[in-house]
């Protein structure tokens, strides 16, 4: 028999647990389940054992490991079984940490045990190989004193006020989350530098988060003179040696700062007084699987929980932190200039209809852009060419039957990759070589239709032999250390032209670069997304804003077959106030964030029928479980609850798993219930979602829930 669940898991966590002659622990175990589960001490472990602790626990018909999450006396009249052994010496996890990971797995519908998993190194659970580690890690003890003096840089007016912002956040009782809306190049980072100065002075802690490792390293290089060896860097690239001495030093004390990527939230720092998420608006800094956190709630939740700052920083916000910014609930600090009154650079449109219709064939490089790149060329200035598509083509087709290869577990189209020569699906990696005739009516040669990186570096090329080129996308950095040698190469200006996808558009500062060049900016437009107008705006003004950081100004050509498009235009001009103006009412009159709250079921198998019939059932257990009738209300009037679907997501077919899903969409009010929102509101059963969860499922059918998506793909 199992033993059971424990009543009440937040009354349980929160009571401090006394010291016991004998009692009993709950044990979040570190599997995809509902707990925690409670268990008897036996006598051997009760001087010992602590919240925060692993042990091994015997759980149905076989052992598990597991956290002890609480400690307490009130011994029910039930057969509970033991816990069989405990594996640490102390804690893995403050008990500011088990707090943080019991809310995300109550907020994001996971388990206990997978949220506390998610927060620690792999190498936690390894034993005497991460013994071995400590034993061989280089020993490194640095004082508060050690950290290097700020650089005597002299503050602009409007970085001022926004230090001022953040220390008046760091004196008042009310920490009122701060945002830092400011244009690219206007010295955010020199504000985050010294804000951890001030938090450190206090004798405090801090985290810097970013959303890419490439990311990563060029805030090192700009932190580490600041921070020394009181810097520590925290990402999922480094190795699980590496990692787990990193994480282990900054347990013990050691590291006062921490910069990394999404999981870094979770690093075990003591008097935490400061945490900045750098580019806010990025879609990166939500987990896409279990627990399926976006790390800017988890963070703002950790700043609350321990008494800290939470300050983000964004040249394009997301509509969701502007719409709480006019509401009050974060205090916003505005920079609208560039450091030193460096102009933004000036943006260009380019119609690739007309281009098309000049040079009567589908071109790459329009006139301008080409022209554009020979004269940087000359004048050995750095160019930058996004586009946001890797790969040779994008598609392949018979010009004879007019079939198209695609990948037979996604069906989606095959990308071409000359590198290789092979056609490669880029959802789940399939390869197939190429051949010169179809695979379906095997007559004729294959049309490469479309174009990606890929085709972009060749043609560039092609035209200027001479120039050196690099390429940065997923598939030129899946060597260990490649993403830092390619951003290394063309900073030192060893190389004339960077190639890439959007990974080249985020927050790098390479003072040589003059010139960038959009060479499609309606990739991210074609998406069925409720969020790609918004999307697109902040890639095109975030790669914008890499030209002209330097001495000389920049110029930005953007080629576009939708020119008028708003996201486009407002983009050209840097213009984030009107977008946000032109946006919102879109997202109120279809009922999408920041007016509403979604929640997104997804339910998949191999076999269609019952992926759907699953779907189905989910919608109509909703619809019973939340007591939803149909209303006949007015026009512009909507229900505070609302169940979309089953319907097929936009990737029906991905892995060679259907793919359908129900969407749920909240009024604000309704979802404050469930901590979905800052503000007071008729509570929402938060239960329901692992209800969901926990429904019988036919064979080989799996459902999650995504609260509060930033994609619908």
């Amino acid at each position: 028999m199992a033993p059971p669940k424990t009543a009440s898991v937040p009354d349980l966590f929160l009571q401090a647990p006394e010291p016991l002659a004998a009692g009993l622990a709950d044990i979040a175990l570190a599997l995809p389940i509902d707990g925690p589960f409670t268990y008897r001490i036996p006598a051997a472990l009760e001087a010992g054992l602590q919240p925060g602790v692993r042990v091994r626990v015997p759980f149905k018909n076989q052992e598990a490991e597991g956290y002890v999450v609480a400690l307490r006396r009130d011994a029910p009249q039930l057969r509970l079984k033991t816990i069989l052994e405990c594996l640490d010496e102390k804690p893995v996890l403050s008990a500011g940490l088990l707090e943080l990971t019991r809310w995300v797995a109550l907020r994001y519908g996971a388990g206990w045990g997978e949220a506390i998993e998610n927060a620690l190194p792999k190498w936690v659970k390894s034993g005497s190989r991460a013994r071995k580690a400590l034993a061989k890690g280089k020993e490194e003890i640095v004082s508060a004193a050690e950290i290097l003096p700020a650089k005597a840089l002299q503050l602009s007016a409007e970085q001022q006020a926004a230090l001022d912002a953040i220390r008046q956040a760091m004196d008042g009782p009310e920490k009122k989350p701060v945002l830092l809306h400011g244009v690219t190049g206007s010295g955010k980072s020199e504000v985050y530098i010294r804000a951890i100065h001030e938090a450190v002075k206090r004798g405090q802690t801090a985290i810097c988060l970013v959303p890419e490792i490439a990311l990563t390293e060029q805030i090192r290089r700009f932190f580490a003179a600041h921070f020394g060896n009181q810097l520590e860097i925290l990402h999922s690239r480094l190795g699980d040696t590496e990692r787990f001495l990193a994480w282990t030093r900054i347990r013990e004390g050691k590291k006062r700062v921490v910069l990394g990527p999404r999981s870094a939230v979770f690093a075990p720092l003591e008097r935490l007084g400061l945490i900045i998420l750098d580019e806010e608006h990025e879609g990166s800094y939500k987990q896409d699987n279990s627990p399926r956190y976006h790390v800017r709630e988890v963070a703002e939740k950790r700043a609350a929980m321990e008494g800290a700052v939470f300050v983000m920083g964004s040249a394009t916000p997301s509509l969701e932190i502007v719409q709480r910014a006019k509401q009050g609930e974060v205090t916003r600090v505005e920079l609208k200039s560039r450091i030193d009154g460096r102009p933004m650079p000036a943006v260009q449109i380019i119609d690739m209809k007309e281009e098309r219709n000049i040079q009567k064939r589908a071109v790459i490089l329009s006139r301008k852009l080409a022209a554009e790149i020979e004269i940087n060329l000359q004048k050995q200035e750095g160019t930058l060419l996004l586009l946001n598509r890797r790969g040779f083509s994008t598609h392949i087709q018979c010009p004879s039957c007019g079939f198209a290869e695609v990948c037979t577990l996604c069906q989606v189209s095959l990308t071409y990759h000359q590198e290789e020569n092979v056609l490669l699906c880029h959802y789940c990696n399939f390869r197939k070589d190429m051949s010169d005739k179809c695979s379906d009516c095997g007559t004729g040669l294959m049309n490469l239709v479309g174009f990606g990186t890929e085709k972009v570096e060749s043609e560039v090329a092609r035209r200027w032999p001479q120039a050196r080129i690099l390429r940065l996308d997923a598939d030129t950095v899946r060597k260990k250390g490649s993403h830092e040698e390619i951003l290394k190469t063309f900073r030192a200006q060893e190389a004339d032209i960077l190639i890439g996808t959007q990974m080249i558009a985020k927050g790098f500062d390479f003072p040589h670069v003059t010139l960038v060049g959009v060479i499609l900016a309606d990739v991210g437009l074609m998406l069925p997304d409720f969020r790609s107008a918004e999307r697109t705006f902040q890639l095109l003004t975030q790669v914008a804003g890499r030209a002209g950081r330097g001495a000389k100004a920049g110029r930005v050509i953007i080629q576009t077959f939708s020119p008028e498009h708003p996201s486009i235009r407002f983009a050209q001009k840097h213009d984030s106030a009107s977008f946000y103006k032109f946006e919102m009412p879109v997202r109120a009159d279809y009922r999408y964030p920041p007016t509403v709250r979604l929640v997104n079921i997804m339910v998949r198998g191999r076999d269609e029928r019952k992926a759907h019939q699953h779907a189905r059932e989910i919608r109509e257990f909703l619809q019973e479980r939340l007591q939803i009738k149909k209303e006949n209300l007015p026009p512009g009037h909507f229900p505070e609850i609302e169940i979309i679907g089953p319907a097929p997501l936009p990737f029906f077919k991905l892995r060679g798993h259907y793919r359908w899903h129900v969407m749920l969409k909240m009024s604000l009010s309704m979802a404050a219930g469930n901590g979905l929102s800052t503000s007071g509101g008729k509570p929402f059963p938060a239960e329901v979602f692992r209800e969901v969860l926990k429904l019988k499922k036919p064979s080989a059918v799996f459902s999650a829930v995504d609260i509060d998506p930033v994609s619908i793909l």
